[in-house]
């Protein structure tokens, strides 16, 4: 029997981006049961953008919400066996729903992941952003959620499995989309995975999240804050990595006193192995700690042109 699927897409102020996007996913060929469309209290209302033949159900919301409390909302709405939740600015590839679909039809896992290509100003940036390639039967999914971000789009969830970890963490700003994929990761989900992209985002610099870095990576600080209390104690080694890492990126966006309590909670989780920094960095951390890597790293850039330090990543430095 073929597999149900709820499409549910959050929108606000996106305006000619939602058209482009329910373009995408309905030209390709027999619609999704069901395409729920949640307007954040936009001031371009969602129902403008939306051709009068489209097969769509819009909830308007009153005022504005964050993006996990109208993901949960669309979520409590659903009314079939698959959920996909959907960024606007976001465009389904040919194929995505017959490969979704077979998919969860010949494995009949909880979750199946997609690839994702990103793109910047029509560039493309990555053509496998997520590296699900790399993900073997054995592997441990929390770790690999864990390690990277599963991006919002990416995943088609059986929604008793969404609902039974309880949607997404209404409490935190951002990052909603990390901490919900590493908790259903851990609840013991099966999953299925999609190596081919047949999802495309695109990286606006308008975005909320280009915008405001500096809330994405105190909300993730903040998960991994919330998720050690609630995960095995062999994955703290993962989370200390992951505030780690945090810290590094809150303090090159001057957040000095945010980066300061990651890289405290890194050491307290830890300690650290900093693996996703360069080899020199890693060495500087594990030695003088994460501040002084951080600012011996900032001298580096001020000091050094940018041509000879790509010369000196090409080898491994």
């Amino acid at each position: 029997m073929r597999p149900t699927i709820s499409v549910l897409i959050t929108y606000y102020n996106e305006r000619e981006l939602l058209t482009e996007c329910l373009r995408s996913l309905l030209e390709q060929g027999p619609a999704p049961e069901e395409i729920i469309i949640y307007d954040d209290a936009s001031y371009y209302p969602a129902s403008n953008y939306v051709q009068i033949d489209v097969p769509v159900r819009i909830i308007r919301g009153a005022t504005t919400i964050r993006p996990a409390c109208g993901r949960n909302l669309l979520l409590r709405e659903a009314r079939f066996d698959y959920v996909h939740f959907h960024d606007t600015d976001d465009l389904f590839l040919s194929g995505w729903l017959p490969q979704v679909t077979n998919k969860i039809r010949t494995t009949a896992a909880d979750l199946v992941l997609t690839e994702v290509s990103t793109f910047s100003e029509g560039r493309l940036v990555s053509e496998r952003v997520l590296g699900l390639d790399r993900i073997r039967a054995t592997d441990d999914l929390v770790e690999f959620a864990l390690q990277g971000a599963i991006l919002t789009s990416s995943g088609v969830i059986l929604r008793k499995a969404a609902l039974t970890i309880g949607g997404f963490r209404e409490t935190l700003h951002q990052a909603e989309d990390f901490d919900f994929y590493v908790r259903l990761a851990a609840s013991g989900v099966t999953a299925a995975v999609l190596t081919e992209p047949i999802i495309r985002k695109e990286n606006r610099a308008d975005s909320y999240s280009s915008r405001e870095q500096g809330v994405v990576w105190a909300s993730v600080v903040d998960a991994v804050r919330q998720l050690a209390d609630e995960l095995p104690a062999r994955y703290r080694s993962n989370l200390a990595d992951k505030a780690a890492y945090a810290g590094s990126q809150l303090f090159k966006l001057g957040a000095r006193h945010t980066a300061s309590e990651a890289f405290q909670l890194a050491r307290h989780l830890g300690p650290p192995t900093y693996a996703r920094q360069r080899r020199s960095y890693r060495l500087l951390a594990s030695a003088l700690g994460p501040e002084a890597a951080e600012w011996i790293s900032l001298g580096y850039r001020r000091l050094l042109p940018e041509p000879l330090r790509r010369a000196l990543v090409q080898r491994g430095l």
